[in-house]
């Protein structure tokens, strides 16, 4: 699709949006606060540059909902079972859809044709070549970010940029923002990549986070630093890093691969340089997850002790308390973006202080009273997931009380408008109209 047929798409589905997004609470959702995942940087962004936070809703309206594009929930069979989370970034009720072949903008509020902002290369897979099943979309969520007295939505995908002659072609990874208020790609940084790098899956891209103007981004297990100001590369990081990384404690956090291949190291980088700042030898780590603002979650095997976890200050990459390994952390953790770190793993849910790691609440519980939910995201002190017996539920992630019985739905995402989650007559991925 044309960028000018787009943009003039795109200007209506932010027209129609604005007409009935008055009932909303307001504000976005930040990469890590809002989408339960990897935590953002915005933490470290100065005040001109964050995007507002909102209350998260407890309640979702089944009237008017809008079923989405099935690049919302393309590489996903289960999506609550999945290795990734939906592709997906909301602001203000506007759905921005990370795909191998551009970046997908449609309407969460009302039905509306969506828009494909397309990258400058030839795309390495499209979507519409990938089958649906787990990995088939090797793009990762947006991130929505302020810069500029702009709200951006970047997004990263690999391309090809042919040969000529006798230089040989080679693929890049392309950092994509768009102006969210227009619907329209604002820029774009193409950045090459080197072969021989090791890739969870060929083609995969992200965009990490963000620490004050640099944004950190990831293609084929490489790590990029980009400026938001210059908008061009900065660093690149030695090494092969799988399962991306995160940004925490102004610190680039990731897990890169021994030289032998075998085991998965975690290390600290500077945000501004790309330079180590610190590496653990105590964990072979599987897993990786912001655990906090300031704290990470390292899973897999700890030395001398077997399957574990350890939570590592991100700053200085010093253990600050560590678990054995029937503790919920060996699955995935996330921050709630107050205070407290929610941990599941397999039929466990399990809730510890973010900076000291100590635990607050776990389910079920000793009484066998209650039972643990399978969670679908963690947001602003609550924890929404759902239950075999009772469906959908809400719960306070500091204490662990339901504080929520009939929300309507289990969002995996959500923002002050609308929550996103799996229509039960098809399992469409749906948006819903948040009703307080």
């Amino acid at each position: 699709m044309k960028h000018g047929v787009a943009a003039r798409g795109a200007v209506g589905v932010v027209a129609a949006l604005a007409l009935c997004a008055c009932g909303g609470s307001g504000g976005d959702d930040p990469k890590g606060a809002g989408s339960g995942g990897k935590a953002s940087a915005e933490a470290s962004a100065t005040p001109s540059e964050r995007i507002r936070h909102v209350e998260a809703p407890k309640r979702f309206s089944m009237d008017r909902a809008v079923a989405l594009p099935e690049s919302a929930g393309e590489g996903n069979v289960a999506i609550a079972g999945v290795q990734h989370p939906l592709p997906i970034a909301l602001d203000k009720g506007v759905v921005f859809i990370a795909r191998p072949d551009g970046l997908e903008i449609v309407s969460g509020y009302v039905p509306s044709d969506p828009i494909l902002i397309t990258p400058e290369r030839e795309p390495l897979a499209r979507l519409d070549d990938l089958g649906p099943f787990v990995g088939g979309n090797t793009a990762r969520r947006p991130l929505v970010t302020e810069h500029g007295g702009k709200t951006l939505v970047l997004a990263a995908l690999v391309g090809r940029v042919p040969g000529a002659g006798t230089t040989k072609g080679h693929d890049a990874l392309e950092l994509m923002a768009a102006d969210a208020a227009q619907g329209t790609k604002a820029w774009s940084v193409e950045i090459p990549l080197a072969e021989g790098h090791y890739s969870v899956e060929e083609g995969q891209s992200e965009v990490v986070g963000r620490s004050g103007r640099v944004v950190v981004v990831m293609g084929h297990g490489q790590l990029f630093g980009v400026d938001l100001d210059s908008r061009r590369k900065i660093w690149s990081a030695p090494g092969d890093f799988q399962e991306g990384a995160v940004v925490a404690g102004g610190t680039v956090v990731g897990l890169r691969l021994d030289e032998d291949g075998t085991d998965r190291r975690v290390v600290g980088l500077d945000p501004a340089t790309g330079e180590e700042r610190w590496s653990e030898s105590g964990v072979a780590a599987e897993r990786l997850s912001a655990a906090g603002p300031k704290t990470v979650v390292a899973s897999g095997y700890v030395v001398d002790e077997g399957d574990g976890a350890l939570l590592l200050d991100a700053a200085s990459g010093k253990e600050v308390r560590r678990f054995p390994g029937d503790s919920a952390t060996g699955g995935t953790c996330r921050y709630d973006g107050v205070s407290t770190t929610v941990c599941t793993h397999a039929d466990q849910v399990a809730a510890f202080d973010a900076a000291t790691g100590r635990e607050r609440w776990a389910l079920p519980d000793e009484a066998g009273t209650r039972t643990a939910p399978e969670v679908t995201l963690v947001r602003e002190g609550l924890v929404y997931g759902t239950t075999a017996e009772n469906g959908p539920v809400v719960v306070d992630a500091a204490t662990g009380e339901d504080v929520e019985t009939r929300p309507g739905i289990a969002p995996y995402v959500s923002d002050g408008y609308v929550g996103i989650a799996l229509a039960e007559e098809d399992n469409a991925v749906t948006a819903y109209r948040t009703a307080g």
